[in-house]
């Protein structure tokens, strides 16, 4: 592949990138002449020459002042340590928690580094961890001195929204995307701890392009519905023999609350490798290898993360290698071609994970392979 090509061509087969039935399929993506990202990523776009929105707004984080931001991240902390501390709760924040790398550093940050006391809550995908992910999921936060709920859905509830959101929006971890935003909502409110703490804003990604590098982005209703829930709402995917209240841990709650919901990468700068070697020396924080990816520390938090990646793969024509490398690129760690290179090393290969997945749910390949591709996002090229 020509680094400085604006097309790139895979060439779709057994044992090589992707193979469908008996046909061998060509597909053209156009990809950002800078990084790797190409055009069927939600929210990206391109301008005259060539270049993607993410990289634009990449571009951003060094007209930042954060060394202000940072003053008004810690007048912020010191309001609502008043605000618990007034009302007698020995939680003055919330930190969502999966154990992966951005959630065991905003953890990190926020009891060592900013002195806060949070109540740390998971939404558990309810899938089994490796070793590595269960050990990050329960012993960071009691490393932390912190008190931590864990909440999973029952598998049958699971298995059957990792259907129907295939179904519905060819991406099996919609109960997941949403149990993340709104279950810390719902104990945000019942518990009246306004207060949360999130780590890097969907801006680094521009996930559909909803937020700008340098906003303030907080998760509020608004923010859950265009991020979270992307237009697929609870009444879509309600799956069958069950009801509408079954997805209440993932909906949003109703009614006006307080809440102050914010992303720590809005007020410091985001580096994902610095934080991984604070959290690995200072937490312990186990690694481990992921399918498809040329990294050893990302998505340690969910064992069937490659069998999305694929799914996003037959969906959008790239996989998680395109995604790092594309940050990687950006942050001067390597050259686009390097990229590329990694790129068909890695993406778009079949998981070894994806047998486990549909004995777990109970979908058959040929079922899952049909219903992703009702959700092909279509090329230019």
């Amino acid at each position: 592949m020509a680094g400085s090509s604006q097309k790139d061509v895979f060439l779709q087969s057994e044992g090589d990138v992707y193979h469908s039935g008996n046909l061998l399929e060509e597909v053209t993506v156009r990809r950002c002449v800078r990084c790797v990202m190409p055009e069927t990523w939600a929210g990206l776009a391109f301008d005259a020459e060539g270049v993607c929105s993410a990289c634009r707004e990449a571009e951003k984080e060094a007209k930042i002042g954060w060394e202000e931001r940072q003053g008004w991240l810690r007048e912020l902390l010191e309001q609502y340590r008043r605000y618990a501390r007034g009302k007698g709760n020995k939680y003055n924040c919330l930190v969502g928690y999966s154990g992966g790398k951005d959630t065991a550093y905003t953890l990190w940050a926020a009891v060592v580094k900013y002195g806060m006391k949070p109540l740390v809550v998971t939404f558990d995908h309810g899938f089994p961890l490796s070793e590595a992910g269960e050990w990050n999921l329960k012993e960071i936060p009691r490393k932390l001195d912190c008190d931590h709920l864990r909440f999973s859905l029952g598998e049958g509830l699971r298995n059957a929204l990792c259907r129907k959101g295939s179904e519905v929006n060819g991406d099996f971890c919609w109960h997941c995307h949403n149990g993340v935003g709104a279950l810390p909502a719902r104990i945000s409110k019942q518990w009246d701890i306004p207060l949360q703490l999130w780590g890097e804003p969907s801006a680094a990604y521009q996930t559909f392009g909803a937020y700008r590098y340098e906003d303030l982005e907080e998760q509020d209703k608004a923010h859950f519905e265009k991020v979270f829930q992307a237009g697929v709402t609870p009444e879509m995917v309600v799956p069958p023999g069950y009801e509408l209240a079954d997805l209440l841990p993932m909906t949003w709650p109703e009614g006006e609350f307080p809440l102050k919901a914010i992303y720590l990468g809005n007020f410091e700068s985001w580096d994902q490798r610095e934080h991984v070697e604070i959290i690995t020396r200072e937490l312990g924080w186990k690694h481990h290898p992921t399918e498809g990816s040329y990294v050893d520390w990302d998505k340690v938090d969910c064992p069937f993360e490659p069998v999305r990646d694929w799914q996003k793969f037959l969906k959008r024509g790239f996989g998680r290698t395109t995604f790092q490398a594309s940050k990687d690129i950006r942050a001067g760690l390597m050259t686009r071609e390097e990229g590329l290179r990694l790129v068909e090393q890695h993406d778009g290969k079949r998981p070894a994970s994806l047998d486990l997945f549909l004995e777990d749910t109970g979908m058959t390949e040929e079922e899952f392979d049909r219903i992703t591709k009702r959700h092909v996002v279509p090329r230019s090229g």
